[in-house]
């Protein structure tokens, strides 16, 4: 007789759990609250799905393991993820950063593939059906089985139960964290969820009339004079602060910090492609080349003409767009223009967050089966566990990995 499966959630994680698990000959029942599947993967990469990342590594995930990480990468990486998804029919592109989409740009082939993928192996879906509880049947940590209650079936049995309902990013898309109330309620311990991948706010005046530019830079974060994170790469600004890939990849450690603090001190460098001692050559040198130029001409063709006007009149000290500069005020532009300081105060709320930071302990669960060590049968994978990555593809890969993991553990024996 098959393996009965129950898996809560049809997100990534979820619908690659059901699909490997039903594949391997496990009798699969997927439930998902909201009344259409993968919801957030058409959300994802602007509508066009950054599936993974060919620069996939532990060094770009977070959390309380990474060697937790580093072994569910070993088990399932970027060759399986290929194999998997080009099995269902969908053909892959990478683009000069590492970044994986379909070759069709479209969000929805990678949800339409899935859920072929899905039909094809046989498994029950049920939309619309949200999981009020998950009760262990018998006593103790070797339980027989679990029964999944809903209020559309009422309690439905299955040997082996997986939990992949995401985390408390993006509530309008199916998000919102029931999954940490089951996790705990089966003795789960759960790192308490900040958002991560979450644009920034900042009250200083300047960043707001630099509203809807673009700039390459390096941001650092400190807290009391301790540097607590550091990213590179296109930093937007915003009305209410900063967004973009440098600004998102800081923002797990800038969320944990404000629980604690009430502001974290941020530094730009405009110019992180180089190091400070090669920084003020490059300036002296082009002073000797430019001759006795105003700020604002010093800086044209270094930056955005907008972003040179705020940062000068910011800076004072003799030193303006219009008047002519000296080489001491040249190396003053120099250092201040690598380490522009603004204050960031707070986050954008839960519906702007691309990820969940925290969730499930890792310590908690076998990375080779994604099974929990104190509850047999149990199993989680996806957003809900405590690990999240880098901007780029690499949350989905882990959403994949640990589907296809639990996927496959499941269908292996009852309990």
């Amino acid at each position: 007789m098959s393996v009965r499966v129950g898996v809560i959630g049809g997100g990534a994680s979820g619908l690659v759990t059901a699909i490997t698990a039903a594949r391997r000959g496990a009798s699969v029942t997927l439930f998902e609250a909201s009344p259409r599947l993968g919801r957030k993967i058409l959300a994802s990469g602007g509508g066009r799905c950054n599936l993974g990342n060919a620069r996939l590594g532990p060094d770009h995930y977070h959390g309380s393991d990474r060697e937790f990480v580093r072994r569910v990468l070993s088990r399932f990486g970027n060759g399986e993820s290929r194999r998997f998804f080009e099995g269902l029919g969908l053909m892959l592109v990478q683009e000069p950063d590492g970044r994986l989409f379909p070759r069709s740009g479209q969000a929805k082939s990678v949800l339409a593939v899935l859920e072929a993928g899905l039909n094809l192996a046989g498994v029950a879906v049920e939309r619309g059906c949200e999981v009020s509880a998950v009760r262990p049947l018998g006593h103790g940590p070797r339980p027989g089985g679990f029964s999944v209650e809903t209020a559309k079936h009422g309690a439905l049995e299955f040997d082996r139960v997986v939990l992949s309902c995401g985390g408390a990013s993006y509530p309008q898309l199916g998000g919102g964290g029931r999954g940490y109330s089951l996790a705990r309620a089966l003795g789960l311990s759960v790192v308490e969820p900040t958002p991560a991948l979450v644009p920034l706010v900042s009250k200083d005046a300047w960043i707001r009339r630099l509203q809807g530019i673009r700039v390459q830079a390096g941001i650092a974060a400190q807290v009391e004079g301790k540097t607590i994170a550091a990213s590179q790469g296109e930093l937007l600004f915003t009305a209410y602060g900063i967004s973009g890939p440098a600004a998102l990849d800081l923002s797990r450690k800038v969320c944990r910090a404000l629980v604690r603090h009430p502001k974290v001190d941020c530094f730009l460098n405009l110019f992180p492609e180089f190091l400070a001692f090669d920084l003020d050559r490059l300036f002296r040198s082009r002073l000797e080349s430019m001759g006795p130029v105003a700020g604002g001409t010093f800086l044209r063709g270094m930056l955005p003409e907008r972003v040179a006007e705020v940062f000068l009149s910011g800076l004072g000290r003799g030193i303006s767009s219009h008047e002519p500069v000296s080489e001491e005020a040249v190396l003053l532009l120099a250092r201040r223009t690598s380490r522009w300081r603004f204050v960031v105060t707070g986050h954008r709320p839960w519906d702007e967050a691309m990820v969940s930071a925290g969730g499930v302990k890792l310590a908690e669960i076998h990375p080779e089966t994604m099974e929990s060590k104190t509850r047999r049968g149990l199993h989680v994978a996806g957003e809900l566990l405590d690990a999240d990555g880098d901007s780029g593809g690499y949350n989905l890969h882990f959403a994949w990995a640990t589907g296809s993991i639990c996927g496959g553990s499941c269908a292996g024996q009852k309990c």
